[in-house]
């Protein structure tokens, strides 16, 4: 998800999420009954009215959507929300780790597809099927046991500022010539999520033996580690998460930067300049799915539904293109015209999330290999 608030901070949260996506120093809660986890509290038992409802999420949730949540509940239940904002993806999904013995939250907002494996091994949410959920299309639907709803949708590819001198890249091949050494200003797969995505994209498109993935591109000639050995000379700087890299981007520090194919609907719409341009290279991009859930224990849970219920709804998912900057996924909300100026997605890439939770660890230590 992305807003034009562009400036955020690498915080400790950050550094703990590197760590925990990654699986490497976050240990699992241990209770005082010598390492067996804590028992909750019934689900009925927090099934029942309450006046309050506890959200995480990330840093960049537009103000238009906290405003609408807060509203609803407020006038809806006479609830108030607590909608708190942790830094990137990897940072709230972090907190829920951390936390997980013992929740605070209610419910988490922002979490993306990629996740799914990861919040099913850690246990750290506990299902519900919303009553709208059928109206969304089938595949959109990533969790067919009801742990992540989605919300919204897009997709991960590099945009370019048209004001550079460079001539943009079409095509892999193109990104890799020397003319953009130091040019692209990259996102860290370890705490970010459109950061995390670019890597699955390099993945899908180039492939790997090691996890029997045929790579789609066939005119490079290696896989995802050479590909990013070959791009190495061209990134100038890594960030911890898409507020940073892309403030960077538009502060004019680089012409090119991972970002959402989404993105320059926002300039199209708000700043009235067809500058920025999302890239397809080759016609492809990645399809990354937001989604909501329950957190496993949540004191709150009646409220809890009710927010998986109301991020559904029409009037909060046409609120979604010209806030998150993404597309919604009810069918029948509106999108405005800046949504459809640019080239469409002709390749959708996504990798199986039984591949993603076996391999991404070792993805993401080569990625840091190659780039250290």
């Amino acid at each position: 998800m992305h807003t034009k608030r562009l400036t955020t901070r690498l915080t400790s949260l950050a550094v703990l999420a590197a760590l925990a996506l990654a699986g490497l120093a976050v240990p699992a809660p241990v209770s005082a009954r010598g390492g067996q986890e804590k028992s909750l509290i019934p689900l009925e038992e927090r099934r029942q009215e309450t006046d309050s409802l506890v959200i995480y999420s990330y840093d960049s949730l537009p103000g238009t959507l906290r405003r609408a949540i807060v509203t609803h509940f407020a006038e809806e239940y006479g609830v108030e929300v607590d909608l708190q904002r942790l830094g990137d993806t990897g940072a709230v999904y972090t907190q829920l780790f951390l936390e997980r013995d013992a929740p605070r939250a209610d419910a988490v907002i922002g979490l993306d597809s990629t996740f799914l494996p990861r919040l099913h091994r850690d246990r750290l949410l506990e299902p519900y099927k919303p009553e709208n959920l059928e109206q969304i299309p089938r595949d959109l639907l990533i969790d067919p046991e009801h742990y992540l709803i989605p919300y919204d949708f897009g997709y991960i590819s590099l945009n370019y500022d048209t004001e550079s001198p460079l001539a943009r890249p079409e095509s892999w091949e193109d990104l890799l010539d020397s003319r953009f050494a130091r040019q692209i200003i990259m996102l860290n797969p370890a705490t970010s999520s459109p950061g995390r995505t670019f890597l699955l994209l390099t993945v899908a498109e180039f492939g790997d033996d090691q996890a029997g993935i045929a790579g789609q591109n066939s005119s490079f000639p290696g896989d995802y580690r050479d590909f990013w050995k070959a791009l190495r000379p061209n990134i100038l700087t890594v960030t911890g998460g898409w507020s940073d890299g892309y403030g960077l981007y538009t502060q004019g520090e680089a012409p090119l930067v991972v970002s959402y194919e989404t993105s320059p609907a926002y300039h199209r719409h708000f700043e009235e300049t067809h500058r920025y341009e999302s890239i397809l290279l080759d016609g492809g991009a990645y399809l990354q799915i937001e989604a909501a859930g329950i957190v496993r224990g949540a004191p709150n849970r009646l409220n809890a539904e009710r927010l998986l219920e109301f991020l559904l709804s029409l009037p909060f998912q046409e609120l979604i293109p010209l806030s998150q900057i993404m597309y919604p996924v009810h069918p029948e909300a509106e999108l405005p015209r800046a949504f459809t100026a640019g080239d469409p997605v002709e390749r959708p890439l996504f990798l199986e999330n039984h591949l993603i939770e076996a391999h991404f660890d070792r993805w993401l230590e080569t990625w840091e290999d190659v780039l250290r």
